[in-house]
């Protein structure tokens, strides 16, 4: 073998090795961890009247907690990729604390719902279907429901909510704005060797649409949006979040709090977290005059 021959050879590997590893990467946001052991025993989730519950979608049983409303008012609460609704079970303990129903579901293929994971109009016919059930809630007002979603959860929820005229308040957190720009953030290093390894592995989600959250976010209003984010989230940085924000139209908000994490903010921010979403929930679903054009 020629020193030429060897050196395109190592070459060859360097090139293997990058792709296959960003590739692998990119196709865990996909997949499934581990359910979380509070699926199987809701009562250490410790929320009150906190019950499991199943709707369907597409033909496949999704599985969620609900925990019926005292104001008439009701939350639903998506979580991110990779995890299922127990992960959300600080937001679904302080808002329903505060008198809201609120319904936490597992995306399809996540959690204990089946199907399979796509996060393109089958994660948006699931959300649509979950807003379906609790509409139909007798302790609820179908005209007061709102919608809290994090990282890809929130990213669905503001394409099915500039449509869905039902979702009176919307809070979006940590979402991206596209997946072009997140395969750009995340898989830039080796140039093409890394993003489309992580394009391809992702080929087939349903995160690479024209129906961005940054070209719908805008179609939300006049409906009240909140954004939330941290300054240093590792997974969407700092300046993802404010693109959405100039691009949605008021009314909204944007509270960037100083921090590292992706998500956990009531870790973070404790009870001032606590205090904004119920604040939020209670001026735009619960207080008189606030209702909104259909």
């Amino acid at each position: 073998m020629t020193a030429l021959a060897g050196f395109l050879l190592v070459c060859l590997g360097l090139a293997s090795f990058i792709a296959v590893r960003n590739y692998r990467a990119a196709r865990s946001l996909i997949e499934a961890d581990p359910p979380s052991q509070l699926l199987k025993q809701a009562g250490g989730a410790k929320a009150e009247n906190l019950q499991s519950v199943a709707f369907v979608s597409r033909g496949f049983h999704l599985a969620g907690w609900y925990i019926p409303s005292k104001d008439r008012a009701a939350v639903v609460i998506t979580h991110g990729t990779n995890g299922d609704r127990a992960s959300m079970l600080a937001e679904t303990r302080l808002l329903a604390a505060a008198g809201f129903g609120v319904l936490s579901f597992d995306w399809p293929g996540l959690g204990e719902s089946e199907g399979p994971i796509r996060w393109g109009a089958e994660a948006k016919d699931a959300l649509s279907a979950a807003i379906d059930w609790l509409a139909a809630r007798p302790d609820v007002d179908p005209n007061r429901i709102g919608g809290l979603g994090f990282s890809v959860g929130g990213f669905v929820l503001t394409q099915v909510a500039a449509k869905d005229r039902r979702l009176r308040a919307v809070v979006i957190e940590a979402a991206p704005t596209d997946f072009d720009a997140y395969v750009s953030v995340h898989y830039a290093k080796w140039g093409f060797l890394s993003k489309w390894p992580a394009r391809w592995a992702l080929r087939d989600s349903g995160l690479f649409s024209a129906d961005s959250a940054l070209r719908l976010i805008g179609e939300i209003s006049p409906r009240p949006l909140f954004i939330i984010a941290q300054t240093g989230d590792p997974e969407i940085p700092e300046s993802m979040t404010r693109k959405l924000d100039e691009a949605a139209r008021p009314p909204k908000q944007l509270w960037l709090m100083s921090g590292a994490r992706h998500g956990a903010y009531e870790e973070s921010a404790g009870k001032e977290y606590e205090r904004r979403l119920r604040e939020f929930f209670e001026d735009n679903l619960v207080k008189p005059g606030t209702d909104y054009p259909p």
